[in-house]
């Protein structure tokens, strides 16, 4: 009876052995970027590698652009900027990665900012927006990851400006409502309708007290747009015929052929066209103003919405803007490399929307920062400083000779009378 119990037990144990030892965060594992269909957004999951932006503690996920609130208080720790590093898996783990490899982080010590980044993407006006993104805020005192001591009330959102502009105080912003938890997955959403051609996205992030540790970490970022319905041409009302009058019984009409009604060909849509133009941005102001010249030397990269590069264009600085044409509906990307000397003032990834029959125009700013010349310091001349030359030597023995002789001349004449009178007496 015994041996059959064991039997019955290996045999179960056996049957549940795969979910037993499965590892839980296989029934947990987030959602990815997968998830989100239609995602217009370039580097949503930052898997798409980072670069600095002017300082080796301010590195930022390609694609994406940083901003933040400069002051008041700084010197008390209030408003600083933040730094911002990738978090990556193989490095830190897994713990504040949502899903993939790599997160955004951006965090400051014993300071409170208001900061994040943004993103801008060309969309049609009246597009219907929704952003989302998954958040995870820690402040504490302790250094402990696992302990939220003290927090300093980090709130977290989310943004969308329907009109493109890049400041976070714009009354224009349609922010989330704050949230604030720490050491969990937040997921924020807020829904926008596109007022202009071009719309930006902002994540944000707020602690209100100078913790020792103010860190949010950001992953999977999704924007999709429902492109407003293109207005189809109304069918114009076919006049109907006027009855024929009956004729009279003595004559039969052969009743005329009716013809079959002619197809309706099915429209073609129109293709579309990206344009970009590659502009000196004097003022810096990221809009191109009048006067301002175009730029040659700046690689521009096209790709379809796999990322696929399609083409690749150099400016000239005269024929601009250019523009890939024959393209059908959909998402396409842009990447910028400057020519040397020139600093984006506006991002270099762009995400555009192509409409049937439309043109959707792309334009880059960059300024021109020339490479400081060393000035060689002028040495100070020396005035020459007369050196005495000393007397000959021939010359000085001589004088001393002289001058002895002198002397040896007057003792003669002093002592003479006195040797004479000595010598008299003498004799």
């Amino acid at each position: 009876m015994m041996s059959n119990r064991w039997k019955i037990v290996c045999l179960l144990v056996f049957l549940l052995a795969p979910w037993l030892l499965s590892p839980l965060s296989a029934v947990s594992q987030p959602l990815s970027q997968a998830g989100c269909s239609g995602n217009v957004l370039v580097n949503p999951g930052f898997e798409e590698g980072f670069s600095d932006r002017g300082a080796g503690e301010v590195s930022v996920a390609n694609g994406w652009f940083p901003w933040y609130q400069d002051g008041p208080g700084q010197n008390e720790g209030f408003y600083r900027r933040p730094e911002y590093k990738p978090e990556e898996a193989a490095r830190h783990g897994t713990r504040r990665i949502h899903s993939g490899n790599w997160a955004q982080k951006f965090f400051s010590t014993y300071a409170t900012h208001n900061a994040g980044i943004l993103q801008q993407v060309k969309l049609p006006a009246g597009s219907k927006l929704t952003l989302s993104a998954w958040v995870q805020a820690w402040s504490s005192q302790d250094p402990n990851p696992d302990t939220v001591v003290e927090p300093g009330n980090y709130r977290v959102y989310i943004g969308i400006d329907p009109y493109g502009g890049t400041d976070w105080s714009s009354p224009n912003v349609v922010w989330s409502p704050a949230s604030l938890e720490y050491n969990t997955w937040l997921h924020l959403e807020v829904k926008a309708t596109a007022q202009a051609g071009t719309i930006t996205v902002f994540l944000r992030g707020q602690p209100e007290f100078r913790d020792q540790f103010n860190d949010s970490y950001w992953d999977d970022i999704c924007l999709t747009a429902v492109r407003p319905a293109t207005a189809t041409p109304k069918a114009t009302n076919t006049p109907k015929d006027s009855p024929t009058p009956t004729l009279s019984p003595t004559a039969t009409v052969t009743p005329t052929p009716v013809e079959s009604p002619t197809p309706t060909a099915t429209p073609t849509p129109l293709p579309g066209s990206l344009c970009v133009t590659s502009f000196e941005d004097t003022n810096g102001n990221g809009r191109r103003d009048e006067g301002e010249p175009l730029v040659a030397g700046t690689t521009i990269s096209f790709s379809d919405s796999a990322l696929l590069e399609l083409e690749r264009y150099t400016t000239d600085g005269l024929s601009e803007p250019y523009c890939l044409g024959n393209l059908t509906e959909g998402t396409y990307y842009l990447k910028r490399h400057n020519p040397p000397g020139y600093l984006s003032t506006v991002p270099d990834d762009w995400a555009a929307a192509v409409v049937p029959g439309g043109r959707t125009m792309v334009e880059l700013g960059a300024r021109f920062i020339p490479t400081p010349t060393a000035t060689s310091t002028a040495r100070p001349t020396l005035t020459p400083t007369a050196t005495p030359t000393p007397p000959p030597l021939l010359q000085g023995a001589g004088r001393s000779l002289y001058q002895i002789s002198g002397i040896l001349l007057a003792a003669i004449a002093v002592s003479l009378p006195f040797g004479v009178r000595y010598l008299r007496k003498r004799l």
